[in-house]
């Protein structure tokens, strides 16, 4: 049976949730100006000289858009863009790895609770970390 299962790398995906973070915010900026100050996709087109219809395909996502003109849409919508490129921080259940994180979070919980490896054994090392879970 052939299988039709898509496989994102993890470059394409960090890219992916990028792309849909700006995107949301955004639009997020545009409802707000929207609802403080009346603002239109039409206000928007007219500041950048360019067609209603386009805001509206790069609003909703179906055109790409780039940096550039991410600060076009935000200096229209009177907002300033701002990015930074942070260390990635490791939550249970991520959708990419936290293999060496997880071993930091791990060694952390001991290390509140005034432990050390070398006074337990490891074969205690889940129930410890269950208590400083619920700590």
């Amino acid at each position: 049976m052939t299988s039709f299962q898509i496989t994102l790398t993890p470059n394409r995906r960090a890219a992916a949730r990028f792309i849909g973070q700006v995107r949301r915010s955004l639009q997020k900026a545009y409802v707000e100006e929207q609802k403080k100050q009346g603002l239109s996709q039409s206000d928007i087109a007219r500041a950048l000289k360019v067609h209603r219809s386009v805001i509206n395909r790069e609003l909703r996502g179906l055109k790409d858009v780039t940096i550039g003109r991410v600060a076009e849409l935000a200096w229209a919508m009177g907002r300033k863009p701002l990015f930074s490129v942070e260390e990635p921080q490791a939550f249970a259940c991520a959708n990419f790895p936290v293999a060496a994180t997880s071993a930091q979070v791990m060694l952390s919980s001991i290390n509140t609770m005034n432990l050390t490896t070398t006074s337990q054994s490891f074969a205690d090392l889940p129930q410890m970390l269950s208590l400083a879970s619920a700590a």
